[in-house]
């Protein structure tokens, strides 16, 4: 009997142990079915043979790269839900992922993704994807190996083979809707009229009025292609004829080119501009605070917490009241530090940017941006650049950021930044800007520049300029406003003794126990980082090692911080820097010009 009772009372306690383990079981069942319902049980969302950077798997160094994925859908169902692209440093996130929003796809459908990535240096990246943050499925990109020197493609039209071509072949749909990307694109040859959606042909436009070469090739029967809208102009029937300060030329046959050879990497001591000119920006912020003051309300606080709190327990005998003198003697001295710290910093959040721009179509500038973002009040900042087809990060592969960024049309960069703290930003994007776009009217050349001059067409005058340099292979020359046009005023000096200047090492332990610079200085020594990244040059190694083309002049010129290439967003409108204009000219085109 009393066995029998025992074993009454054993199911008894385990009757309600069960229901509840059975509950558990039936709950997680339900959500593992949330999670993953009957329809993505498999994987919907495949990644098409490898990821393909530019046109020829290689990138450049400090500069934005076309990343080309192609997904597919395997299932019978149509596929929605967000991409991420993610650098990596080990196994550890950097920067700010990339954020494409609703993704759709229909069965058995294919589509490609393309990112504009910058890279301050080489890592691996992972693509991630799924209906929920930051993905379900990843897929992981190996570090791209390194490009150094100009690319020349020739874009095939459908069905075309590339077997007996003299250039690098790709695709119509391989080429980018942002001229951004193709910075390194130095020849472009076309036997065809490309059927390009019109974000492509703007960026083929901004490409070659930026200074590309465009080699057009007749068919069999002596026809050339024939362009249509916002390509119609190079239906020109000259056998050459400039667009902007690039080259059309026709062809009849098949034009050749030698194999371009690979430029040694010199920059041994692996340099970054980006990193130069973040840590000057940051440096503009400096804390000026009034440190007497502090050390003065510091030993008041101190004095006041002991013994004045004790004494006045001892006095009073009620802990209430020295526990209400303490809360309130914090509060208002933490409300003065804060204070006297907003003072410290100009109480203001500012952006402080270095900004390079190329001339695209007539009325749009290629920009490239370095920002440094300091605020006064901790939160989460959401930056917006309304530019054609823009691109955002944090510019940097050494730290993880929280926060992400969306790329095209527009480009957001929302992040967290703590209280009295910088953000950094890199931006790039076609902006709206009417500027200046200056023309050669006088140019010899003996072994180095003679004569120099630039003009601007009648309508358009000058504007306001603090800094004029031209560079012709490893010279570098001033130049002077003389009239109406820029001419140069000396022989030039040897481009590395530019390069040599002290703007262009990065340390941050530099500016330690040296006077405080004005703003203007911190940002005219910042055009050189700037030069040196357009040029590609970081050192007196690779100048010499004749990277650099004795063929084209480069133009700079440098102008305060314009309006239209103000970040928006929720953010102060507190911005200033400079701007510098780079025109690029070829030497062979404009002798050409002058002699007919």
């Amino acid at each position: 009997m009393i066995s029998t009772q025992f074993h009454i009372s054993e199911k008894v306690l385990l009757s309600p142990l069960l229901r509840c383990v059975r509950r558990s079981a039936f709950v997680l069942v339900g959500v593992m079915c949330l999670l993953n319902p009957p329809c993505t049980a498999q994987a919907e969302l495949q990644i098409e043979g490898k990821p393909k950077w530019n046109f020829d798997n290689q990138v450049e160094i400090e500069e934005h790269n076309l990343l080309t994925v192609e997904v597919f859908n395997n299932s019978e169902k149509p596929w929605q839900g967000d991409v991420w692209l993610k650098p990596l440093l080990g196994f550890q996130g950097v920067d700010v992922p990339l954020w494409q929003q609703d993704l759709f796809l229909e069965p058995y459908g294919k589509r490609q993704i393309q990112f504009y990535v910058f890279i301050p240096s080489l890592s691996e990246f992972k693509f991630e994807w799924g209906r929920f943050p930051r993905g379900r499925d990843s897929f992981e990109i190996d570090s791209p190996r390194r490009r150094n020197g100009a690319l020349k493609i020739e874009l095939l039209k459908d069905g075309a083979s590339s077997k007996g071509r003299s250039l690098l072949t790709a695709s119509d749909d391989e080429f980018p809707s942002s001229a951004i990307v193709l910075k390194s694109l130095d020849t472009v040859v076309l036997d065809h009229a490309p059927r390009w959606q019109e974000p492509q042909a703007r960026a083929f436009k901004d490409w070659l009025y930026q200074g590309g070469n465009l080699f057009l090739i007749a068919d069999s029967a002596g026809e050339y292609p024939e362009f249509s809208q916002i390509l119609a102009e190079l239906n020109e029937p000259s056998s050459s004829f400039p667009v902007g300060y690039g080259s059309v030329t026709r062809s009849l046959k098949p034009v050749q080119f030698e194999k371009p050879s690979q430029i040694q990497n010199l920059n041994t001591n692996n340099l970054s501009t980006s990193a130069t000119l973040f840590s000057q920006l940051r440096s503009i912020t400096t804390p000026d605070h009034n440190w007497a003051l502090i050390y003065f309300l510091s030993i008041i606080y101190l004095l006041i917490l002991f013994p004045g709190c004790w004494l006045l327990g001892r006095k009073k005998g009620d802990f209430r009241i020295t526990y209400g003198v303490i809360l309130l003697t914090v509060g208002l001295f933490s409300f003065g530090f804060h204070s006297i710290g907003k003072r410290g910093y100009g109480e203001e959040t500012t952006i402080n940017c270095m900004t390079i721009v190329h001339p695209g179509a007539p009325g749009r500038w290629i920009a490239k941006q370095w920002m440094n973002l300091f605020v006064t009040s901790g939160g989460t900042y959401q930056i917006d650049f309304e530019d054609d087809s823009s691109t955002v990060s944090t510019g940097q592969h050494s730290e993880s950021v929280r926060g992400f960024a969306i790329n095209q049309p527009v480009g957001i960069l929302s992040s967290a930044v703590p209280s009295f703290s910088n953000r950094t930003v890199l931006h790039a994007g076609v902006v709206k800007h009417e500027g200046f776009r200056p023309e050669v009217r006088k140019l010899k050349f003996q072994e180095t520049l003679k004569e120099f001059e630039l003009a601007l067409p009648s309508g358009t005058s000058w504007p306001e300029i603090s800094q004029s340099v031209a560079v012709l292979g490893d010279r570098l020359y001033q130049l002077r406003r003389i009239g109406q046009t820029y001419q140069i005023i000396d022989a030039g000096k040897p481009l590395s003794q530019y390069l040599d200047h002290e703007a262009l090492r990065f340390n941050p332990f530099r500016r330690r126990n040296r006077p405080r610079e004005e703003n203007d200085e911190i940002f005219d020594k910042g055009v050189w980082p700037v030069i040196a990244n357009d040029l590609g040059v970081l050192n007196e190694e690779v100048v010499r090692s004749g990277n650099l083309k004795n063929s084209q002049v480069h133009v700079y010129f440098t102008t305060d911080f314009h309006p239209d290439f103000f970040a928006k967003g929720e953010i102060s409108p507190q911005q200033r820097g400079r701007v510098i204009y780079a025109f690029r000219f070829d030497m062979n085109d404009v002798m050409n010009e002058s002699q007919d």
